[in-house]
């Protein structure tokens, strides 16, 4: 079982809270998806990476392995950040607690499956997407954090560019 199995929507909440970027743009898309592949890669997980800022695509990666359908996955849980501005796994627990589903919205372009985390600027908000899809979709989400984490923790020790 994934960690992320066991997480509250409070718990996810405040993974929203704790990485949240002074800035955001091409390069640190590209550090932070080339951090993914190297991960992914060690541990021998095939994967799809997406990265959005604003809905421009500044990042994408489809490693050996993975199929169409990750990618068309992945821009659907992409889609569920752009819309309701928490992370598709929220949305999905979100919606579990409360026995309901995404209304007014086409299954076709969304769905509340964990794997797209939003991008928050601080001061600014949501300002787009990391979104990983091609393993079981809390282990996508668990891989973004574990991700998010290196990065950060990196990033506080010289670039500055988090908090």
């Amino acid at each position: 079982m994934a960690a992320s199995d066991l997480q509250t929507a409070a718990q996810l909440l405040q993974q929203e809270q704790d990485f949240q970027f002074l800035a955001f743009d091409s390069t640190i898309a590209l550090e932070l998806g080339l951090l993914i592949i190297k991960t992914a890669q060690q541990k021998g997980i095939p994967v799809v990476i997406s990265i959005k800022l604003n809905g421009h695509l500044l990042f994408h990666y489809s490693m050996p392995g993975t199929s169409p359908a990750d990618v068309e996955l992945a821009r659907k849980k992409s889609n569920v950040v752009s819309e309701f501005r928490h992370s598709s796994l929220y949305v999905g627990e979100y919606l579990s607690q409360q026995k309901g589903e995404i209304y007014f919205v086409d299954e076709k372009e969304y769905v509340a499956q964990g794997g797209a985390f939003p991008l928050i600027v601080k001061g600014v908000g949501v300002v787009g997407s990391i979104t990983v899809s091609g393993l079981i979709h809390t282990e996508d989400h668990d891989l973004v954090i574990g991700c998010l984490k290196e990065f950060f923790g990196l990033e506080k020790e010289g670039k500055n560019k988090v908090e």
